[in-house]
């Protein structure tokens, strides 16, 4: 969650992109685990790992990179992964929860065995105890002696050979090895993890305070700001915020759907600059509201009414007044239609530039049927919404396929376009927005101008609690030294 504003502003904050990314920290997590707990490693248990991870590696290459397969189980989910591991956000989350599993385990581990030692440890106290500090956490178990016994043993005068499985397999004589939390093995993985996890937070929090942004809160929900993730990113300044009531007012002085919103730049900002909607509460992630669609439809293809009745439910997402709506669906047909048309401190026009905010991917997908158009009692996506989506594209528009893809939260943080000139500190931005869409008085809407950074936007999140738990990791590794220094002069004091 944490993560997830910097991986929605890289397009990848979709319900199907980041239940991916989720599953993906799960699968890395559980194998992490796996392996901490083994009691003993050998060739067989590393294999079984390795098979695990590349297991799901061609999992995501063979089902949602190809579109034969992807058509077949869940359209939504094609070129998923790519997208996925194109991030830098969901790349730190990969690193980041092993170090962290690590030092709690390594720390919890040594704790326990320090405290509470069971029998195994004071036999392996006993056996180990002339090995120095180095060689002590890595212990090797490969015993040659009871190996050459075994392939000496007659096969016959018995039949104890014939049914007992004397090879090194079977009498656990393969060469392994395990690791001992150690006192100095713990140090120095809780300060190694602490320092990394650490460096990692202040590269984020760096980031993030250099992406400038200014936010115009043009309809603010009737209960205020909610506890929704990242409604307000942490970071946020004051003067980066401008909401309707000090800020905006009706143009021509009467229409409260029409706005203009002024802005004073609080910063420079450097293009291309990311220009992005949001609304919250939306709940995009239910899952009649995902499933309200069908694929084929989508693609062009032609489909019969039973089948649009089983996938758009509600007939109000299939036909108007006696006409069917083309594409049909809950989704299809609550297309965020608010416009926005940016001008400078002179009034000259700021150009938004609309394209490359969807998924290629998604555009290629879509396709308008072979009578578009020419349909009879057929409503069009462009007669639905003329101000967003423009006739001779229809579904191939951009603004229409970067909506299909359902936010993960409740809240939708879309792409609406780029700014490629540069806005000076100081200049005073007008926002002309048209707004029509239908927002409940508990939503709020607004429209951002955000510069965007190898980790998203402005986001303080991830970063300040990746420094705390860093920080946290090498006071515990202070706390093992300490305990294992006065643990030494105890000992030397009892021998004299």
């Amino acid at each position: 969650l944490l993560a997830y504003p910097g991986m929605d502003l890289w397009g990848a904050g979709d319900y199907y992109t980041f239940g991916s990314a989720v599953y993906t920290c799960l699968i890395i997590g559980m194998t992490y685990r796996v392996a901490f707990l083994t009691c003993s490693h050998n060739k067989y248990t590393l294999g079984i790992i390795a098979f695990t991870l590349g297991g799901y590696v061609f999992f995501l290459i063979v089902y949602p990179c190809v579109s034969f397969m992807a058509n077949i189980f869940e359209p939504n989910m094609y070129m998923v992964p790519v997208t996925m591991v194109s991030n830098a956000n969901f790349w730190i989350c990969i690193f980041a929860i092993p170090l962290i599993g690590l030092s709690i385990d390594s720390f919890t581990s040594w704790a326990k065995h320090s405290i509470f030692p069971d029998a195994v440890d004071n036999i392996e106290h006993e056996e180990h105890e002339d090995m120095d500090d180095l060689t002590r956490p890595f212990i090797a178990s490969h015993d040659i002696e009871a190996e050459q016994s075994y392939a000496s043993m007659p096969e016959q005068g018995g039949n104890f050979a014939k049914h007992v499985d004397t090879s090194p397999y079977g009498q656990q004589e393969l060469p392994c090895w395990r690791v001992r939390t150690t006192p100095q093995l713990t140090m120095k993985t809780t300060c190694v993890c602490g320092l990394v996890l650490l460096l990692m937070g202040l590269l984020l929090r760096d980031y993030s305070r250099d992406a400038a942004q200014v936010r115009v809160i043009y309809q603010k929900a009737a209960q205020g700001q909610t506890a929704l993730v990242s409604e307000m990113p942490w970071g946020t300044l004051d003067n980066e915020v401008f909401d309707r009531l000090r800020n905006c007012r009706p143009t021509g002085g009467t229409d409260e759907g029409s706005l203009t919103c002024n802005a004073t730049l609080p910063r420079s900002m450097t293009p291309p600059l990311l220009v992005y909607y949001g609304v919250w509460p939306f709940y995009q992630n239910i899952v009649s509201y995902i499933k309200s669609e069908v694929p084929k439809e989508l693609m062009g293809k032609e489909v019969d009414k039973s089948e649009r009745e089983a996938k758009c439910l509600e007939k109000q997402s299939r036909e108007r007044d006696g006409k069917q709506i083309v594409p049909c669906g809950t989704k299809a047909t609550t297309l965020f239609n608010d416009t926005l048309e940016l001008a400078d401190t002179n009034g000259n026009p700021i150009k938004i530039r609309k394209k490359g905010v969807a998924w290629p991917s998604d555009v290629r997908r879509y396709n308008n049927p072979a009578d578009y158009q020419k349909r009879e009692n057929t409503t069009w996506l462009y007669e639905l919404f003329p101000n967003v989506v423009n006739q001779d594209e229809g579904v191939k528009s951009e603004a229409f396929a970067a909506w299909m893809r359902p936010s993960a939260l409740g809240r939708v943080w879309n792409h609406y376009g780029w700014v490629d000139e540069k806005l000076n500190k100081g200049d005073n931005i007008s926002f002309k927005i048209e707004s029509s869409f239908n927002a409940t008085v508990e939503s709020s809407k607004m429209f951002v101008i955000t510069e965007r950074n190898l980790c998203g936007g402005r986001h303080d999140e991830l970063g300040k609690v990746l420094m705390v738990v860093g920080f946290s990791f090498t006071i515990l590794s202070f706390v093992v030294c300490l305990t294992r220094t006065s643990g030494e002069v105890f000992q030397r004091r009892n021998r004299f």
